[in-house]
């Protein structure tokens, strides 16, 4: 039995044992002291805690261990209570063994609870070494760190020291304390090396720890590490960041390559905070230094920057200094209108003030004529004229307004503005220009004589432009034949042609009819050979081989000018002059009584250019022609069968209606007109006089903007090719289509017209149509084709050549013909000052990026932002891409203070780009 007894009680503490976590069955007090303190022991708190509690409800015994285990337990397990537990012991048991290993409980526990003075007051004067090896180096840490901060540096890096020898696992904070104490010190070169020891172990710098960093690589001199370290600790709005951007700009001043954009960019940002006041001041003004040093004003910055300044600092010492820069940035700024509303700020500005303001307005005029702005170049020319601050600007104005006047047609508004630039000019300075334009509108005004002199001052002065001279030439020559001077005439045409420069095609016409005047038909055919053997594309090859018949008629050479004319007939038989020759065949037979010959030719001319002068004329001969032979009725019935608008027979009523209705437009009483020939068309819509009645209906309505009526008219007439009327039926009928947006029934129009055309202006009128057309329909073959032909023309104007040329380029690229399009792109980018210019700017950098050629693309942007333009559309998204390829580059930093320069400089609030700076930063703050 008593066997069984004690196997009951061993069963009975085997079973303590393994359930010591959750003791059920109390035995007796010295049993829960025992399995208690066996429990601590194991570090199997919660049971301990519960056997220990419940021993002194019941023994005073052992309490003072007791107690002194349950404190241990409430300081193992960080009870609130914890630190007046200790307290309360350490009072009631001052003479406990365990004070030490207490009181660096104690220490601890302050230490955790953040009173890092009484902290280090207590682990101090505990002795630490008589506790086991890791609780020694943890309170010893808690220590160093606690000295640390309540600013005892020597003690605190003393432990430090001492802690990272014997422990390895807090090598790498104390590595970070020690780097930070260094830098309280003024130690920077221990700084750098506490911290990249710190980083190199795998640690991650704090914001202020970043600052510490990039401020001890900056005082050591070492510029280009700390710009790095410098920009990483900017990403909060606070005094530190603040500073970090101050000396970031400070360090890219110092590096070699004297990175004044990057410092510009920085003192930008630090001038933007308020936390310091003096930094504020210092940024501000270092902002403004750059931005003076590099005339950069992309979108007119410079100046608000340098009148912000002077707004909020007017007692700096740095005041004088900067207003007086203003006065240079307002010269030196691409931002003519913010510089414009600058000056207009100032009370009573001086002599110097009103010469700028004069300059800037000139600028702004010659910057608005660049974008072909014509209007608008004319009003702010005036304006610097009447400002009259200084001479030679005064006529610079007024040479542009002249160009300007000149473009937009006002002839004599220009030659009036031509001659005050003349007479406010030295004439060694004159451009020569200005006689080739006032020749220009003289010939224009028909007054030849003052023509010539004026072309022959241009000639006499221009070495530089052999295309403008071989033009003026051609023009001189023009001059000597409306006076009948011929032989000048033939030597300045010879003169044009030998410039090749492809108006040699006019000089051999031209050359060809100075020798038809003077009757030497040989020398005349010669040329027109010449002229289409060499232009074989030229558009004066029709009259050419026209003229070419002409001269072997009055040769008397009826064999040859009837295979010349009918040489032409084949080839362009469209061709304006193409009737002409018709009718020269018919009246060659005609003349030769070859009757059958002829009277198959002036059918010919009839039928195939109906309602034309020759088509009239040869229905004179063609009914003599049948009188002559008795063959009257023939010809009756030949005529019966004329389809609608060929009708050749003209009865009374037909006349007499569509003469008065003709009668009543000449009068000007256009809608009594209209009603008039539509009546007319409804009595007799296969009238004689039917095109003709059309015709006029079209211009009327044209005029009355009846889009609908003039499409109707327009395809009535042009149904019939080659009639008179078929070429300005196109034209009215094709910018009807394209202002109505039908731009691909306008395309096949214009192209029509091309064909059609007779005039070097409707040609080219027609080729712009195309170009614009078949660009709007994404029609990319059709706008390259439309561009070749334009480009090909020998007097665009500079806007007609861009327009081209940005039109054939964005083709290109739509059909990934990349090198194509790079061609017309980078001739367009040489001038940001029109849009055409600044887009292609953008889009060489663009086509790089997307090539990832990013060094290219960087250089490209960085080059425009330079340079600049007024068309700030383009240069914002400059920026963007340009923070894009730092992305690219990995340096997500540079990416990210080039948008927050674009954000605060950029005023535009409704073309999208604040919601493409915000996507884009908002991509940076989401990177890893």
């Amino acid at each position: 039995m008593k066997k069984l007894c004690n196997l009951a009680i061993l069963g009975c503490l085997f079973s303590i044992s393994i359930h010591a976590q959750t003791p059920e069955f109390p035995l007796s007090p010295d049993a829960d002291y025992r399995q208690g303190s066996l429990l601590f022991t194991q570090k199997a708190y919660t049971a301990a805690h519960t056997l220990l509690s419940r021993y002194l409800t019941h023994s005073d015994e052992h309490r003072q261990e007791a107690e002194y285990m349950l404190t241990c337990i409430a300081y193992a397990q960080q009870d609130a209570d914890v630190i007046s537990r200790l307290e309360t012991y350490l009072t009631t048991y001052p003479d406990t063994p365990h004070r030490h290993s207490l009181e660096a409980m104690l220490g601890s526990s302050y230490y955790l609870a953040g009173d890092y003075d009484t902290a280090v007051a207590l682990l101090s004067s505990s002795n630490l070494e008589q506790l086991p090896t890791g609780e020694r180096d943890k309170l010893t840490y808690q220590m160093a760190v606690s000295y640390y901060l309540t600013g005892n540096f020597r003690e605190a890096a003393a432990w430090f020291e001492v802690l990272r020898t014997v422990d390895a696992s807090c090598a790498r904070s104390c590595a970070y304390y020690l780097g930070s104490i260094a830098y309280a010190q003024d130690n920077y070169a221990a700084t750098i090396r506490e911290y990249e020891t710190f980083c190199d172990e795998g640690g991650a710098l704090q914001h202020p720890d970043e600052y510490k960093l990039g401020m001890a690589y900056f005082q050591t001199k070492d510029y280009r590490q700390a710009a790095t370290e410098l920009l990483k600790a900017t990403a909060y709005n606070d005094e530190l960041t603040q500073s970090a951007y101050w000396h970031l700009g400070l360090a890219y001043l110092q590096l070699p390559e004297n990175d004044r954009t990057k410092a510009r960019m920085a003192f930008q940002q630090a001038a933007a905070l308020d936390t310091d006041a003096g930094i504020k001041e210092q940024a501000a003004y270092n902002y403004a230094m750059c931005l003076y040093d590099t005339s950069f004003s992309a979108f007119g910055e410079a100046i608000t920057v340098f009148e912000r300044f002077l707004n909020e600092f007017p007692r700096s010492v740095y005041a004088d200094r900067v207003n007086n820069h203003l006065m240079d940035v307002y010269l030196n700024t691409h931002s003519y209108e913010a510089a414009l509303q600058s000056i207009n700020r100032i009370k009573q500005p001086d002599q110097r003030v009103l010469e700028i303001k004069q300059n800037i307005l000139l600028q702004l005029g010659t910057q608005a004529f660049a974008g072909g702005d014509f209007t608008r170049a004319i009003a702010y020319l005036g304006q610097a004229i009447n400002a009259e601050s200084n001479r030679k600007l005064t006529a610079e104005a007024y040479y542009w307004r002249a160009e300007a006047h000149y473009r937009t047609d006002q002839l004599p508004q220009a030659t009036t503005d031509y001659t005050h630039y003349l007479n406010l000019t030295p004439p060694s300075a004159v451009n020569a220009l200005v006689y080739y334009n006032l020749g220009y509108i003289a010939f224009r005004q028909t007054d030849y004589y003052r023509a010539r002199t004026r072309l022959e001052q241009y000639v006499r002065s221009e070495r530089d432009h052999p295309q403008s001279l071989a033009d003026a030439y051609n023009r001189l020559g023009d001059c000597y034949l409306m006076t009948r001077d011929f032989s000048r005439a033939n030597n300045a045409y010879a003169q044009a042609e030998s410039f090749n420069t492809g108006v040699g095609d006019y000089s051999f016409f031209q050359m060809a009819l100075v020798a038809g005047l003077q009757k030497d038909y040989a020398g005349k055919i010669n040329l027109l050979n010449r002229l289409i053997g060499k232009f074989p594309a030229s558009p004066y090859v029709t009259d050419a081989m026209y003229e070419k018949g002409r001269a072997y008629v009055l040769m008397d050479n009826r064999q040859q000018a009837g295979k010349t004319f009918e040489e032409l007939l084949q080839r362009y038989p469209v061709a304006p002059v193409a009737r002409k020759a018709a009718a020269e065949i018919g009246l060659l037979h005609y003349q030769a009584n070859e009757y059958e010959q002829a009277i198959a030719a002036y059918k010919r001319v009839i039928e195939r250019y109906p309602g034309s002068d020759e088509a009239k004329l040869a229905l004179q001969d063609l009914q003599s022609i049948y009188i002559d032979t008795d063959r009257v009725d023939e010809y009756a019935q030949w005529t019966a069968e004329q389809p609608a608008g060929m009708r050749l027979n003209v009865n009374e009523q037909d006349s007499l209606t569509y003469v008065a209705a003709e009668r009543i437009y000449a009068r000007g009483q256009k809608e009594q007109a209209a009603a008039s020939l539509q009546r007319y068309l409804q009595s007799f819509p296969e009238g004689a006089f039917a095109l003709n009645a059309h015709y006029y209906l079209m211009r009327m309505a044209n005029e009355r903007k009846d889009y609908d009526a003039v499409l109707t008219h327009s395809a009535a007439l042009i149904a019939y090719p080659d009639s008179p009327y078929a070429e300005e039926a196109l034209l009215v009928r094709a910018t009807v289509q394209y202002d109505q947006k039908q731009y691909a029934d306008a395309l096949t129009t214009y192209e029509q017209l091309r064909e059609k055309a007779s005039t070097d202006t409707n040609r080219i009128l027609a080729e712009i149509g195309m170009l614009r057309a078949a660009f709007l329909t994404d029609a990319h073959t059709a706008t390259i084709k439309a561009a070749d032909y334009l480009l090909a023309e020998t007097n665009l104007t500079p806007e007609q050549t861009n327009e081209a040329r940005y039109c054939r380029a964005k083709a290109y690229l739509s059909e990934g013909n990349t090198q194509a399009a790079l061609s017309d792109l980078t001739t367009l980018a040489q001038d940001t000052r029109n849009s055409f210019g600044a887009e292609a700017r953008y889009l060489i950098a663009e086509l790089s990026y997307r090539d990832r050629s990013y060094d290219a693309a960087e250089k490209e942007l960085l080059s425009f932002i330079e340079v600049s333009t007024p068309h700030t559309y383009w240069l914002a998204r400059g920026f963007l891409l340009l923070s894009d390829v730092y992305m690219a580059k990995g340096d997500t930093l540079d990416a990210r203070q080039y948008l927050l320069s674009l954000r605060q400089n950029y005023s535009e609030k409704n073309d999208g780009i604040q919601d493409m700076i915000t996507n884009q930063l908002n991509k940076l703050n989401a990177k890893p």
